[in-house]
C-alpha cells in the first residue's frame, strides 16, 4: 500500500500527505502575515533558531498534526481503505476501539516512536509532541494501541515532511526551550496549528486531491484567505509626539496627563515599558492618552495592533466608533452580540472538519464575528480577553490573538475580586507573551493598584494621584504625579435619607429642577429603576422622562442609548431645558453624558466618585440660572450609616453593605468633595476597615472572606502561571469549559454572579420560522437571527426557570445558540405562573 492512498479527510477526500503539506504552509504564511515582527523575535529568543529556521520548524511541526491518522483505526473509518489493510494484513488482532482519537495518537507515535529513534531530548519531544496532541480540545477517547502496525509509513510520511520543511533527509533537531519558558512558547505554536488545520480543512482546497497538487496555488488561496479574513497584518505609521498620533490636538490642546504620557516615552529610552496604569479623574483626556501610549508601547515591542477591552457590550458600542474614527480603519467589535453592530460577510469557502463539533467551533472562530481577537484592531468587552487566561477550548486563539497587539483596558474599578484575579492571570501571560499593556481607571484602590502591578514588579505602590505609573521590562517602577489639572471642581455633597422609597425619590427630582435642568436618577438595581420611572408618570412633570437600563430588549436598548446620548451628549443641539433621567449602572462607564444635577442610591466610594464624572462634565453646557455648581445627591437609608443590614435590601446583594455603610459615614459629615484632590483620600478610606467604626468590623471581616472564596472560585477556570507550562498541552483531558456565552454549566464564568438565560418574546409567524429551521436542522441566516435577537433580554435564570420548561420554549441552534424563545404578539408570555412582559417604556418586567 503506497502512503498516497493513506486520507486525512473524507469531504472531499484527501490524502495524508497533500492535508499535512497544506497544514504546514498555512502554519508558515501565517507566520508570515499574522504573527508580529515582535512575537517572532520573541519565539526565536526562546528557540534559539533564526527567523528562517524557525519559519521552516513551524511549517515542519504543524505538518505532522495528524500523523496519528496513519493507524488502522482511523483509516478503517474508510470501507475501501480497510479493506485494503486487511488484505495486506495491516490490522490487528482485536479490531475494535470504543473511543480513538487520532490526535493522541499523534502524540504517542512522535514522542515514542519518531522522534525517539532520532535520539531527540526526551523531554523537548514530549514537549512539542503534546501541542500536536492537543489541536484537539476537550475530546476524551485514547491513543491507538498498535501504532507500530503502520510504522514504515508513519516513518516515510515524517521523513516526507521533514524534507519539503526542513530541507533535511537526515534527522530533525528539535529546538531545546528553558522549563519556564514552555508555557510560552507552546500557547503560540498551539494557536497556529489550530489555525493552519482548520484553514487546511476549508473547500478552498478541494481540487488538491490528487498525489501531485500544485502547492503554488495553495500557497496563494491561504494568502487570499488569511487577506480576506483580516488575519494578516498591515503595517500603520505612527510617530513620536503626541499631535503626530492625534493630529486634532494641537501642542497648546494637549492636556497636562496626556502631556505627562508623551514625556514618559520621549524621556524613558533606555528600556521597554512594559505596562502603564494612568489614574485621572473624568475629562483629562485618559482614552486619547492611552492610545498614544498604546501606539508607542507597540512599536517598541513591534506589535501590529490594539484591543481595547471595556466592561460592557454597551460601552464597547460606544468606543468602536471613536476608534474607527482615529485609525480610519477595519476596527472589529467583539462581544456575545457584536455581530448584530457588526455584521459583515465571511469569505467563501466552508470548512470539512470530519469531527462536527470542531467544524462547528472553526466555523465560529473564522466568522466575522468571532474573529476580533485574531484581527489587527478591536474593540470588545474585558471579557474576551480574560478567556484568554482561562481553561477553555481553543483559548490558545485567543491568546495568539492578543500576541500583536497592545491590550488596552478601560475602567480597571470597574472589576470586583472575581474578575480582578482572571484580569491578574490575564498580566501574567501578557508579560510572558510581551504583550504590552496599558489600563485607564478614574479611581482605583491601592490594593487593587498593587494587584494589577503585581505581575509586572515588587515594587510598592502609594496613593500619589492623578499619576501615570509605569513598569519596564526589567520590573523597574516609574511614577510620575500629574501637578497639573484641566478640570478641577468642587461637588457638593447631600445625603436624603429616601433609600428604596420610590415616591419620595421621584417627588424629590422634580423638585430639583422645578427651574429647569437635566438630572440624573441612579438606581442599583433594575427593578428600583422601573418603580422610582413609573413613580415619576404618576406625578405632573412637564419635562423629557427617559429610563434606560440593561433589561430592554436588544432594539429598544439601543434606540434608548442612542436617545441618551443625543439628549446629554456632546452636541447640544438636541438638550432639553428640563429633562429626568432614571437609570442603572449602565449609564457609569464611558458613556459620554452630562448632567446639570445628580441623584445616586449610595454604593461603595469608589463607584459615587465615578459618578460625580456625569455631572457638569462638559464645559460649554450651558446650565439653567440657579444652578451655579455641581450637587451632588446621595440616596441612602433613613438611619444612615447606623441602619440595620437589611435597610440596604437588594442594593446590600449588589455591594458589600460594609462598603455602603463605610461611604455614608466617610460623607456624613462632608460638605464638598474636591476633584481631584480628595479622590485618592477617599478612595483608599471608603476600602479601609481601620476608618470603620468598630462595631462594623465583623461585617468586613465577613466581606473579606467572602473576597477570597470568590478570588479562590475564578481560580478553577484560570489557566496556571506561565512559567508552569500551558496547561491545554498538559492538561488536555481536563478541559472543563466551552469559548460559549450562554448559561451552560460548561462555559467558563468570566463574571461571578447568578445565572442568565437571552429570553426573546418573537412574532409567532416569526417564531414558526424559526421552529421549522431548526426541527430541519437548516441554518439559521443572519437576517433571521438577528430579527430574534432583536427582541431578546438577558433574564436571571432562576426566576423565569417554571416558563423554561414550557413545551412552547424553542431552544435556538447556530447564531441563536442561547437564546429560549417563545411566541408572543402582544409582548407577553404567560405559563406556569410566570408572566414576562417586554414594555416599550419599562423594559422586561417578571411577574
Amino acid at each position: 500500500m503506497k502512503l498516497e492512498l493513506f486520507w486525512a479527510k473524507s469531504v472531499p477526500k484527501m490524502s495524508i500527505t497533500t492535508h499535512g503539506k497544506i497544514a504546514g504552509i498555512a502554519a508558515q504564511i501565517l507566520f508570515d502575515k499574522m504573527l508580529s515582527d515582535g512575537t517572532v523575535q520573541l519565539l526565536s529568543s526562546l528557540m534559539r533558531l533564526e527567523r528562517i529556521q524557525l519559519r521552516q520548524f513551524v511549517g515542519y511541526l504543524v505538518s505532522l498534526h495528524d500523523i496519528g491518522k496513519i493507524d488502522y483505526y482511523f483509516q478503517a473509518q474508510d470501507s475501501q481503505t480497510k479493506e485494503v489493510l486487511i488484505a495486506e494484513h495491516l490490522c490487528p488482532d482485536d479490531t475494535f476501539l470504543e473511543k480513538y482519537r487520532h490526535e493522541k495518537t499523534t502524540e504517542q507515535i512522535l514522542r515514542t516512536e519518531i522522534w525517539k529513534m532520532q535520539g531527540c531530548d526526551k523531554k523537548t519531544a514530549r514537549f512539542y509532541a503534546a501541542i500536536l496532541g492537543a489541536h484537539h480540545q476537550g475530546k476524551n477517547g485514547e491513543a491507538s494501541p498498535d501504532i507500530e502496525l503502520l510504522e514504515d509509513y508513519q516513518i516515510e510520511y515524517e521523513r516526507n515532511m521533514r524534507e519539503y520543511f526542513m530541507k533535511s533527509n537526515t534527522h530533525v533537531i528539535l529546538p531545546e526551550i528553558q522549563e519556564e519558558d514552555r508555557g510560552t512558547v507552546g500557547a503560540i505554536l498551539l494557536g497556529l496549528t489550530v489555525l493552519a488545520d482548520w484553514i487546511s480543512s476549508s473547500d478552498y482546497f478541494e481540487k488538491e486531491t490528487d498525489c501531485s497538487p500544485d502547492f503554488e496555488k495553495v500557497q496563494e488561496r491561504i494568502c487570499d484567505f488569511v487577506e480576506q479574513s483580516g488575519l494578516d497584518k498591515v503595517d500603520r505609521t505612527f510617530g513620536d509626539t503626541f499631535s503626530e498620533v492625534w493630529p486634532e490636538f494641537s501642542k497648546e490642546q494637549m492636556r497636562p496627563l496626556q502631556k505627562e504620557v508623551e514625556k514618559l516615552f520621549q524621556e524613558e529610552r533606555k528600556e521597554h515599558i512594559a505596562l502603564v496604569l494612568l489614574e485621572a479623574p473624568m475629562g483629562e483626556g485618559k482614552t486619547e492618552a492611552g492610545c498614544y501610549a498604546a501606539v508607542q508601547m507597540g512599536k517598541q515591542y513591534q506589535k501590529n495592533g490594539i484591543y481595547f477591552a471595556l466592561p460592557t457590550a454597551a460601552t464597547s458600542n460606544q468606543m468602536v466608533g471613536r476608534m474607527r474614527k482615529w485609525l480610519r480603519d477595519d476596527v472589529r467589535l467583539l462581544h456575545g452580540m457584536a455581530w448584530m453592530q457588526d455584521a459583515d460577510s465571511i469569505p467563501e469557502g466552508d470548512l470539512h472538519i470530519d469531527d462536527e463539533e470542531c467544524a462547528k467551533t472553526a466555523r465560529n472562530w473564522l466568522a466575522p464575528v468571532r474573529r476580533g481577537l485574531l484581527s489587527q484592531y478591536a474593540v470588545g468587552t474585558i471579557d474576551q480577553a480574560m478567556m484568554a487566561a482561562m481553561m477553555i477550548k481553543y483559548g490558545c486563539l485567543r491568546l495568539l490573538g492578543l500576541s500583536g497587539k497592545v491590550l488596552l483596558v478601560d475602567e480597571l474599578h470597574a472589576y470586583d475580586m472575581y474578575m480582578g484575579t482572571i484580569v491578574e492571570r490575564l498580566l501574567e501571560w501578557c508579560k510572558a507573551l510581551e504583550i504590552p499593556v496599558v489600563l485607564l481607571s478614574a479611581t482605583l484602590t491601592q490594593k487593587k493598584k498593587q494587584q494589577m502591578l503585581k505581575p509586572y514588579t515588587a515594587e510598592a505602590v502609594d496613593n500619589t494621584y492623578p499619576v501615570v505609573t509605569a513598569v519596564t521590562q526589567s520590573g523597574k517602577l516609574l511614577v510620575r504625579p500629574i501637578t497639573e489639572i484641566t478640570r478641577r471642581q468642587t461637588v457638593q455633597i447631600n445625603l436624603l435619607p429616601i433609600l428604596h422609597q420610590p415616591q419620595q425619590i421621584a417627588m424629590q427630582a422634580i423638585q430639583l429642577t422645578e427651574q429647569g435642568g437635566c438630572l440624573c436618577v441612579m438606581l442599583n438595581t433594575v427593578k428600583q429603576a422601573q418603580e422610582v420611572y413609573q413613580a415619576i408618570q404618576e406625578i405632573d412633570f412637564d419635562g423629557e422622562t427617559l429610563l434606560f437600563h440593561a433589561r430592554f430588549p436588544a432594539e429598544r436598548r439601543d434606540e434608548i442609548e442612542k436617545t441618551c446620548l443625543q439628549l446629554f451628549g456632546k452636541d447640544k443641539s438636541y438638550r432639553p431645558k428640563k429633562a429626568i433621567l432614571v437609570a442603572t449602572q449602565v449609564v457609569e462607564q464611558s458613556l459620554d453624558v452630562d448632567f446639570d444635577i445628580f441623584m445616586s442610591s449610595v454604593a461603595p466610594m469608589d463607584l459615587l466618585l465615578q459618578r460625580t464624572g456625569r455631572e457638569f462634565r462638559h464645559e460649554e453646557t450651558k446650565r439653567p440660572a440657579n444652578i451655579k455648581n455641581p450637587v451632588f445627591y446621595v440616596m441612602v437609608p433613613e438611619d444612615g450609616e447606623e441602619a440595620d443590614d437589611s435597610a440596604f435590601a437588594a442594593d446590600g446583594y449588589v455591594y458589600p453593605i460594609c462598603l455602603l455603610r463605610q461611604s455614608i459615614h466617610l460623607l456624613q459629615d462632608r460638605e464638598c468633595v474636591r476633584i481631584p484632590e480628595d479622590m485618592a483620600q477617599l478612595v483608599a478610606d471608603g476600602y479601609d476597615e481601620e476608618k470603620a467604626p468598630e462595631k462594623y468590623l465583623e461585617t468586613w471581616w465577613e466581606t473579606e472572606i467572602g473576597d477570597e472564596i470568590r478570588a479562590n472560585q475564578s481560580e478553577i477556570y484560570c489557566l496556571s502561571h506561565p512559567k508552569d507550562g500551558f496547561d491545554p498541552i498538559q492538561k488536555i483531558n481536563q478541559f472543563a469549559f466551552d469559548d460559549a456565552e450562554t448559561d451552560s454549566y460548561f462555559s467558563a464564568k468570566t463574571r461571578l454572579g447568578e445565572a442568565t438565560v437571552r429570553i426573546a418574546l418573537v412574532r409567532s409567524e416569526l417564531y414558526e420560522t424559526v421552529h421549522k429551521k431548526i426541527a430541519d436542522k437548516q441554518v439559521i441566516s443572519q437576517r433571521l437571527a438577528k430579527d430574534v435577537l432583536k427582541q431578546s433580554v438577558s433574564l436571571v435564570k432562576k426566576q423565569v426557570e417554571d416558563i423554561l420548561i414550557s413545551k412552547q420554549a424553542l431552544k435556538g441552534t447556530g447564531l441563536l445558540f442561547g437564546v429560549t424563545m417563545f411566541p408572543s404578539d402582544d409582548e407577553t408570555f404567560e405559563e406556569n405562573g410566570i408572566r414576562i412582559v417586554f414594555d416599550t417604556v419599562l423594559g422586561a418586567c417578571i411577574e
